[in-house]
């Protein structure tokens, strides 16, 4: 279910697992769902001692396997790069988010904070080695033509290039794009009125999936979700399932996940807990801003629920169509949870276009 090693051993497994000689796939090649949450935390979903309603990946890891020492880049663009190329950062072009390199930065070719062409990512070798290969969600490697994922070995794509973008509309979350920047295979395109990140991105894995699914060839199928970077935005159905279950705050929440992941198995009984300096004491709010607090966690837990039901939209759809059986997953996420919150967003974009 997740990935042992390093982001860049991550692709060299991808590549083990499809054998990656430069020749027609055999009939076994295994179809492969690569699943990559945004700024999800460690203990955000249940098989990892969340108290959020995750039935999908709950059955992913228990018909498979849980990793605990994982290890990734600190930010998502330098994870993103070395997930799909098995390449350093430093090597691959991407060694930091792209909005915050510095000009001084960038005038070294490996610092640009767009992968580079000197790296090939998992998706070419796999389609060189006769899959197919697919892209619904968050790139964030290049904005540019020929740096789209549609030039980097992805066959048919949907993704939105920036680090963020609103998940209702088809605009930005900060104010450094004018626009969000959204393409479909190479060409900006235009998103749908009753658009959901989560619901379409999944709508359209499966239309690009079943777009071949009688040619008999395996595919590589890459979703990025924007689920849950910031601006975190949830249905209000999915958003209302966890009304009053965080009025508590968070110090109570944190010892009951803690004590959840011991029992399971993914954190030692004996491991301590650290309360980080960023992390505010609970009990000297107000219960105005106790209320509001919970409340904001609620539409996280709603978010996180509606990205495992509509991955579960295209498990269940695997399974309809015969694949479910032949294909692999591998879910994951960019990095650890987001320190500031969606109030902070403002001034995290003035800091940015300052800094460009």
């Amino acid at each position: 279910m997740n990935s042992a090693a390093a982001p860049g051993r991550v692709a060299a497994t991808l590549a083990l697992l499809a054998g990656l000689q430069l020749a027609p796939v055999a009939a076994a090649a295994p179809n492969i769902v690569l699943v990559l949450a945004d700024d999800l935390g460690f203990s955000d979903i249940a098989p990892y001692g969340s108290e959020i309603h995750t039935p999908t990946l709950s059955a992913l890891a228990r018909e498979g396997i849980r990793f605990s020492n994982y290890h990734t880049a600190a930010s998502c663009a330098p994870t993103r790069g070395m997930l799909l190329t098995g390449v350093d950062s430093h090597r691959n072009g991407v060694p930091n988010i792209p909005e915050t390199i510095s000009p001084q930065q960038q005038a070294h070719a490996n610092y640009r904070g767009t992968l580079g062409h000197n790296v090939v990512t998992v998706a070419s070798l796999l389609q060189d080695a006769g899959y197919h290969t697919y892209m619904t969600g968050k790139w964030h490697l290049g904005q540019t033509p020929e740096l789209l994922p549609f030039r980097r070995g992805f066959e048919r794509t949907v993704t939105m290039a920036d680090s963020g973008a609103d998940n209702w509309e088809q605009k930005p979350y900060i104010p450094i794009y004018a626009r969000a920047n959204w393409y479909a295979d190479g060409e900006r395109t235009t998103l749908p009125a009753d658009f959901y990140s989560s619901r379409f991105l999944v709508d359209k894995m499966i239309e690009f999936i079943d777009s071949n699914a009688a040619d008999g060839r395996p595919f590589f199928a890459y979703l990025p979700f924007q689920a849950v970077h910031i601006p975190v935005q949830a249905p209000a159905s999915f958003r209302d399932k966890y009304q009053g279950v965080y009025d508590a705050g968070w110090t109570e929440l944190r010892k009951q996940r803690q004590a959840r992941a011991r029992e399971l198995g993914i954190v030692p009984r004996d491991a301590g807990m650290v309360t980080m300096s960023t992390t505010d004491d609970w009990a000297a709010y107000s219960p105005e801003m106790q209320r509001y607090h919970a409340r904001r966690m609620e539409v996280y837990a709603g978010m996180v629920d509606a990205m495992d039901h509509h991955l579960g939209r295209l498990v269940e759809h695997l399974k309809r169509i015969g694949r479910y059986e032949d294909t692999v997953f591998i879910f994951t996420s960019d990095n650890g949870s987001e320190a500031s919150g969606g109030d902070d967003v403002r001034s995290l974009g003035m800091r940015l276009a300052l800094h460009l």
